[in-house]
């Protein structure tokens, strides 16, 4: 429903006993293409999303079917592959105690990916150590605003979060009247930055305390031992 009718590559030629019409039957080359045409749609085209494949066959023809196609893949779509080949398996089941999880299976659920991101948020914060605003120089008083920190490792570069916001979207091609960026580059340390990092650990840090607290708190004993 979100493609132009004028985009569509299959068009209905049948009809069902109401009178609606019938979907074509799909194919994996029709659900890939749609896909394809889905991604550059307004609704979705500055959505941070990525794009996983699980299986060879259906990359290759995604591969195959965007170099054939009239336009482009959308600007800023992570295409990730993890064809793993391994099933998961517990560990202690007397089996395969080295399986990798692989798929759905590997997908972060949580926080994890962003654990030393948000301990390095905590600690500048918690110390007010905010400093001065890396986009437009002003001062940042604590808890006084909204403000952003650096994804990067090394760099403690904060700044206000509308400075942050128009600094990207100036860097940002083709980002037009969007109102949020997608990514860009650090001002501090000029390293790449990516939005929606930068906005789960803002979110973290203002209404999720006890997430926060979770997922920084030390492992004891056993499974410390474990992790070791």
């Amino acid at each position: 429903m979100h493609i132009p009718s004028a985009s569509r590559l299959a068009v209905s030629t049948q009809k069902k006993q109401n009178g609606a019409p019938r979907r074509p039957r799909a194919s994996l080359v029709s659900t890939l293409s749609n896909l394809h045409l889905l991604l550059r749609v307004p609704s979705f085209s500055r959505w941070p999303l990525t794009l996983h494949f699980f299986a060879p066959d259906v990359h290759t023809v995604w591969v195959r079917w965007c170099s054939t196609a009239s336009e482009p893949v959308r600007e800023g779509l992570q295409v990730k592959t993890d064809f793993g080949g391994t099933t998961p398996r517990n560990v202690g089941d007397g089996t395969d105690e080295a399986a990798r999880p692989w798929g759905i299976h590997a997908l972060p659920l949580d926080y994890a990916p962003i654990r030393d991101y948000v301990g390095k948020g905590q600690s500048i914060f918690e110390f007010e150590r905010e400093g001065d605003c890396v986009v437009c120089g002003e001062r940042q008083a604590p808890e006084e605003g909204l403000y952003a920190l650096c994804t990067n490792d090394g760099c403690e570069g904060v700044g206000h979060l509308s400075c942050w916001s128009r600094h990207l979207l100036r860097e940002e091609t083709g980002a037009g009247d969007s109102i949020l960026p997608r990514e860009g580059r650090c001002p501090s340390c000029h390293g790449e930055v990516r939005w929606d990092d930068m906005m789960k650990e803002l979110t973290l840090r203002m209404r999720g305390q006890k997430d926060v607290e979770k997922l920084l708190k030390k492992p004891r004993g056993a499974k410390a031992a474990r992790q070791v």
